[in-house]
Order: C-alpha cells, then sequence, then structure tokens
C-alpha cells in the first residue's frame, strides 16, 4: 500500500484519516489506515488543519455551536474590549457559569479593570466569514481529495490506482506541499441561517443541521467539491484552480446550493420563527449533527424527544 498524498509505503501506517477533521466532531467520513500515510496525516494535522480550527471564524462557531474537539473540550469565543485590540475568551464552565480570560496573560489587569467598572468597556465578540484564503483554500483541496479517494476505497487496490492518476496532481500537490499554485479560488456563502435544523436521518428527530461535505459534477464535466458548515457553504473544483465552472453551475441553476435543494430540501421558517431544512433526508444522510433538538416547522411546541 502507499500513500494518495506523498506516494510513500504506507504499509506499516497505523493513524485512519478523517476526511473532515475529527476535531469539528466528525466521526462518519474515514479514511483506512494506510490510504493516508502517518507522516502526511500527521501534516495535515499541524499544517492545513490547525491554522483553520484556530482562525477566530472557525473558532468562534465551534464555541457558539458548542462543537466539541476529538479531546471533548470546547473552544472559547475570542473577541475584544471595544476600543483596544485587547483580546479575550469566554468560555462556560462544566457548572454552566461563563470564565472571562484575557489571550495574553499581561492583559489580565486590562480585562479585571473593565470586570470592576461594571463592563462600561463592552466586550466584542462576532463571528465573521473573513478567511484566510490561501489556508482555506489547502483545507477544502485535501478534504476534496480525500472524498474523491472515498469512492475509490470501495476497490482494494482503488486507492493505489487514485495516487497514480495524473488527473489528481495538481489538487494532490497543493493540499500537500502548496508548491505549485499560489492561490486555488473557491466559493464561499451562507445558504441558511446557522440555526437552521433538519431531521436527523435515524431518529427522524428536528436536530441543528452540522456539516457535511459530497462532490457533484457539472456540465463542463468538472469535478467539484462542497463543503457546508453550520449554513456556510464552499465550493471547489477538485480539477484544477479555476471556479468559473461553478458560477456557471449556479446561473444554470438559480442559485441554488448542491448541497441542500440540488438533493431535494428547502429552507423554511416555520410558526415559531425558527429555520428549518425541509424536504428529502438524502441531505440530512451527508450532514453530521451535534445533540441539540429543536422544533417542528408546523407547531409552536417542542417535539418529544
Amino acid at each position: 500500500m502507499r500513500c494518495i498524498f506523498c506516494k510513500g509505503d504506507s504499509t506499516q501506517s497505523r493513524s485512519v484519516e478523517h476526511i473532515m477533521p475529527e476535531s469539528i466532531g466528525s466521526k462518519k467520513r474515514v479514511l483506512p489506515a494506510g490510504v493516508v500515510c502517518d507522516k502526511c496525516n500527521n501534516y495535515f494535522a499541524r499544517k492545513v488543519e490547525q491554522p483553520i480550527l484556530t482562525h477566530s471564524w472557525m473558532r468562534n462557531v465551534r464555541a457558539w455551536q458548542q462543537v466539541p474537539n476529538k479531546k471533548g473540550t470546547y473552544p472559547s469565543l475570542v473577541g475584544h474590549i471595544a476600543g483596544t485590540d485587547v483580546a479575550v475568551n469566554m468560555r462556560r464552565t462544566p457548572n454552566g457559569k461563563l470564565q472571562l480570560s484575557p489571550e495574553k496573560g499581561n492583559d489580565k489587569s486590562v480585562l479585571d479593570a473593565v470586570i470592576a467598572n461594571g463592563f462600561e468597556q463592552p466586550l466584542i465578540f462576532t463571528i465573521e466569514d473573513d478567511l484566510p484564503h490561501r489556508e482555506m483554500s489547502r483545507f477544502l483541496c485535501k478534504m476534496a481529495y480525500e472524498a474523491v479517494a472515498e469512492l475509490f476505497c470501495s476497490s482494494p487496490q482503488g486507492p493505489y490506482h487514485l495516487g497514480s492518476e495524473p488527473f489528481f496532481d495538481n489538487v494532490r500537490e497543493y493540499a500537500r506541499y502548496g508548491s505549485n499554485f499560489q492561490e486555488w479560488p473557491f466559493s464561499h456563502r451562507r445558504v441558511f441561517p446557522h440555526d437552521t435544523l433538519m431531521r436527523h436521518p435515524s431518529t427522524n428527530e428536528w436536530v441543528q443541521a452540522g456539516f457535511g461535505c459530497g462532490l457533484f459534477m457539472n456540465k463542463r464535466q468538472e469535478t467539484l467539491f462542497g463543503f457546508l458548515f453550520y449554513g456556510i457553504e464552499f465550493v471547489v473544483n477538485v480539477g484544477g484552480p479555476s471556479i468559473a465552472g461553478y458560477h456557471e453551475w449556479l446561473e444554470e441553476h438559480g442559485g441554488i446550493s448542491p448541497l441542500v435543494e440540488r438533493l431535494g430540501c428547502r429552507l423554511v421558517l416555520g410558526e415559531d420563527q425558527n429555520h428549518y431544512l425541509d424536504g428529502s433526508c438524502e441531505v440530512s444522510k451527508g450532514l453530521e449533527f451535534d445533540k441539540k433538538h429543536g422544533y417542528s416547522p408546523f407547531k409552536a411546541e417542542p417535539n418529544a424527544v
């Protein structure tokens, strides 16, 4: 067996590879040990995933949604003291209380003064979609190539043949080394509110729509990869650094989401003013969920769960 990224011998590799990071709660989409070697697996965790997982945007989404990392701990919400560049974080303690701390230890006296003065200087916490473009594009390309590998894993020799396929050389090298292109463009937009609910595919209860990913094609026969994270949709072209074909696809399909409406769901506003993804369960089969329960779009009372 050899690694689909570096093409080195991966026979002795023991770590499995999560297509979407385990630290965002992903448990289902996993490549078998050896498809990605231990060295590449460790590299992606440190150099490709970590810059995104620790970025203020991803960190605050995960904190707001209470998405635990693979160790079971929750990230803190990061913000700042109004009118200053002093960063502070807020987390919920095991007993349910909110705890404020400075990001830098030497700013503790500043935060203490703000608290003592009754927060006359307010603390500002925002969730902005201001992402580091190059880091995010490598993050997406890594997941996209692994999503293709997931299809090849149905055959014992599939991953071996994938690593030998020249068509994937560009996305493979960009994800692993980032040396062949300065950037790899991607689409980035919100397709439903972050607190939207949907039916769980197994229990049929209303739960918060979480995250998922999938592959689809356009009329150019381009393979496109979509990643959906709490209502924010990212799309990247697996075959090369161009997103023009996806923009054409959006125009042809009236701007629908390839991971939502294309699969049979639609966004509705319930009588309780909550948002729901209503329709086919094909969407929910591709998404993963947290444990939060929601409300029926047709009733003002919560479902019994």
